[in-house]
């Protein structure tokens, strides 16, 4: 099965962890790693090389082997990203005209509900 496309937001996830991997493991080699990790340092290779994204329990293995907090690792872990515009919107324009209408419509539902309950 052919693998799909990444988005922008997925190489640029790959990049962050990438980085942060490098900053947060500069004492230790990739194998010194995988032996704290019980992961196979072929799969830590391709979180460095960028050629794949870390699923949350090996960035909890990671961040525990490194005694680290997973957001020193993964921005997906860091509750200012998840809420960020740039976060929303690399979400928004990947659904259908039909699902972007429905998400506008709730967070106006939203919005008028919040402003009834604070008059």
């Amino acid at each position: 099965m052919p693998r799909h496309k990444l988005t922008t937001f997925e190489r640029s996830l790959r990049q962050i962890i990438a980085q942060n991997l490098k900053k947060v493991s500069q004492e230790m080699t990739q194998n010194d790693l995988a032996a704290k990790t019980g992961i196979p340092t072929s799969t830590l290779s391709g979180y460095f090389a960028q050629r794949s994204t870390p699923s949350p329990g090996n960035v909890q293995r990671i961040a525990d082997a490194l005694d680290c907090n997973k957001s020193a690792i993964d921005p997906r872990f860091n509750d200012a990203f998840l809420h960020s515009d740039a976060c929303f919107q690399t979400v928004f324009v990947q659904l259908s005209t039909e699902r972007q209408a429905a998400v506008l419509k709730f967070a106006q539902a939203q919005l008028i509900a919040q402003n009834t309950r604070h008059h």
